[in-house]
């Protein structure tokens, strides 16, 4: 084969339908895009929840230790305490377990409301109960703890904030998953798009073909400079989109204020969806081209 004849072909082919060849690129770029953005937001929910998951504690809340003031009838003793600590620490699934007494609770309070004086004045000392911080080997094992001693002697109630986290991942994954489907509906009118190109194309140079396959070229080679020719839209398309995803990563680092957010504007999300992006940008491109070709490329 002639690499020079295949290479100024292609050039032929992108300088006749130019129009229809900005136009594919264009579409091409903007699924890839929003496919690269979806991408992005699945790492980076990947990686939200195992982080804020492993670091989340189960709290063991205490009732108000026997003859202190305003104590309930199921109050609770030192062999209630030791017995509930003892519990936990027997749990294969428990990683540690950590006391924080009544006074290191309403400290703990002051330091996350420092920024609001107020609420911490109204907030008397004794209004937090002492508790158990249990920090799980699996952060999804919380009824684990729960049915162990959620209804021991001295113990108000067992509290876990991965399930109000659950829904905060459910509303990143419904995200992930419109961006997705936005991305695949326009990536098939890609294929449509290139499969328009590609039979105008053949159509224009059915001359051309026709006189190449009287001398004897083979299919391949007559093919080829199609085939390339939507092939180099859907590089450059996949190039243009790795730009554009650069960028969205740049705007997420820059508008997320919270640190626990930065994995969706991190290196790793940005780079982990860059090769799927450019395999399907250039693969469907040069498959969308070869079965335009199998039907309209008839000499």
């Amino acid at each position: 084969m002639r690499t020079g004849f295949v290479v100024s072909e292609v050039g032929v082919g992108l300088r006749r339908n130019v129009t229809m060849t900005v136009a594919a690129i264009m579409n091409i770029t903007i699924s890839l895009t929003l496919l690269g953005t979806a991408l992005m937001i699945r790492g980076g929910v990947d990686r939200l929840e195992h982080d804020l998951l492993n670091k989340i504690e189960v709290s063991v809340y205490l009732e108000k230790a026997c003859g202190t003031p305003n104590a309930p009838a199921n109050c609770l003793t030192p062999a209630d305490r030791q017995q509930v600590q003892q519990t936990l620490q027997q749990l294969p699934q428990v990683k540690s377990v950590q006391y924080i007494s009544a006074s290191d609770a309403y400290q703990r309070f002051k330091d996350d409301f420092a920024s609001e004086p107020d609420l911490v004045k109204l907030t008397p000392p004794d209004a937090l109960p002492e508790s158990f911080a249990v920090q799980l080997k699996d952060p999804h094992q919380f009824a684990v703890v729960q049915s162990a001693v959620g209804k021991a002697p001295g113990v108000e109630s067992v509290a876990d904030a991965s399930t109000e986290l659950k829904k905060l991942f459910s509303f990143l994954r419904n995200l992930q998953l419109g961006a997705l489907l936005m991305a695949v509906i326009l990536l098939a009118s890609t294929c449509l798009l290139i499969y328009n190109t590609m039979r105008v194309a053949a159509f224009s140079r059915r001359r051309e073909t026709g006189i190449m396959r009287l001398v004897g070229a083979s299919d391949f080679y007559i093919q080829a400079p199609f085939v390339l020719e939507g092939t180099t839209a859907g590089v450059i398309g996949s190039l243009l989109a790795v730009g554009l995803l650069a960028g969205v990563k740049a705007f997420i680092s820059n508008q997320l204020a919270y640190n626990v957010l930065r994995p969706f504007g991190s290196w790793g999300t940005y780079f982990g969806a860059l090769p799927v992006v450019i395999i399907v940008g250039v693969v469907l491109s040069a498959i969308a081209s070869f079965i335009t070709l199998q039907r309209h490329l008839r000499v």
